[in-house]
C-alpha cells in the first residue's frame, strides 16, 4: 500500500535484556561511552547533564542485572591523603564488549531500517 502524504520514516528503541530486565539502552551506552572516553564518572555525568548519583546507580543496576562488572575504578590521592588526583574509571572487558555489541547491533538495525 502506498501512502499519499509521503514516505514514512521508522525509528526504534533498542534494549539489551537479561531475565526480562533491561541491562542497557541508549542512556547506558552514552554513560559507558563517556566513561570510556573521559575516564571519569563525574566528568561523564557532567557532560551528560546527569547527577553523579544517577550515573553511579545506573551502572550498579547494569552490573547487577548483567552479573558482571562493567567499570573498574581507581581511587586518587596518595597513601597519606595529602594530594588529590590520579584516580579514574575505565571500562572492564565486559563493559567494552557490552558497549561494542550494543553499538554494532544498533548500527546494523539502523542500516536495515533506512532501506525501507
Amino acid at each position: 500500500m502506498r501512502h499519499r502524504a509521503g514516505r514514512l520514516r521508522y525509528s526504534f528503541r533498542l534494549y539489551a535484556l537479561r531475565n526480562g530486565k533491561r541491562v542497557i539502552g541508549k542512556g547506558g551506552t552514552q554513560i559507558l561511552s563517556g566513561i570510556d572516553r573521559l575516564g571519569s564518572i563525574s566528568a561523564t555525568a557532567e557532560e551528560l547533564e546527569m547527577s553523579y548519583r544517577f550515573v553511579w546507580k545506573y551502572i550498579q543496576r547494569m552490573e547487577d542485572r548483567l552479573g558482571d562488572q562493567v567499570i573498574a575504578t581507581r581511587r586518587g590521592g596518595t597513601p597519606h591523603g595529602k594530594a588529590k588526583g590520579g584516580g579514574g574509571t575505565r571500562l572492564t572487558p565486559a563493559g567494552k564488549a557490552l558497549l561494542e555489541d550494543y553499538k554494532a547491533l544498533e548500527e546494523r538495525l539502523r542500516r536495515e531500517i533506512s532501506k525501507s
